[in-house]
């Protein structure tokens, strides 16, 4: 079921890049809220750091600063984390990757990745079919709860990193 704070979201139109962490710690497990409104593709991801770099304190050593400082520039480009279908052809037109390791902050004992993207896609109704390649990198990530939601149209489904795909 999706989220009632999700659909307030997309009823709404608030900007994604403001939503709270609304998803649970859990290891090995994110969440993704993706919602398509006209020719704007939106999403919000969450994960724990522990399953995308195997730490989820500050960087105690040169080989885990450098692992942070990598996620950081590959989450620059959204395709490192949603693959999109070629004939949708969409362009990213916003990302954002907030967490407490990246401000240096150290704090609880848990970390998590909070990220946002948007796209414009110059033929939406091709968004079908969404692959998730962070998979490939981050063997500790496991599964993905994937909601979607567009006029008319919602779905929920669990990825996992066996099969990388959701499909609408």
């Amino acid at each position: 079921m999706l989220s009632i704070f999700f659909r307030m979201f997309v009823v709404s139109g608030l900007s994604l890049m403001a939503l709270p962490s609304i998803a649970q710690h859990s290891h090995g497990k994110g969440l993704l809220q993706l919602s398509l409104n006209g020719d704007l593709l939106q999403g919000q991801w969450t994960m724990p750091m522990e399953a995308l770099l195997g730490f989820e304190q500050l960087p105690k050593n040169p080989k885990q600063t450098e692992a942070m400082n990598d996620l950081q520039k590959s989450l620059q480009n959204a395709s490192y984390f949603i693959e999109l279908p070629a004939e949708a052809k969409c362009q990213q037109i916003e990302v954002k990757a907030d967490s407490d390791m990246f401000q240096g902050i150290k704090g609880k004992a848990h970390s998590d990745l909070q990220y946002a993207f948007k796209f414009k896609c110059a033929n939406p109704q091709a968004l079908t079919k969404f692959g998730f390649p962070f998979f490939k990198s981050h063997i500790k990530s496991h599964q993905l709860k994937v909601e979607w939601v567009s006029q008319g149209a919602q779905k929920s489904a669990t990825v996992r990193s066996s099969k990388p795909t959701f499909a609408l």
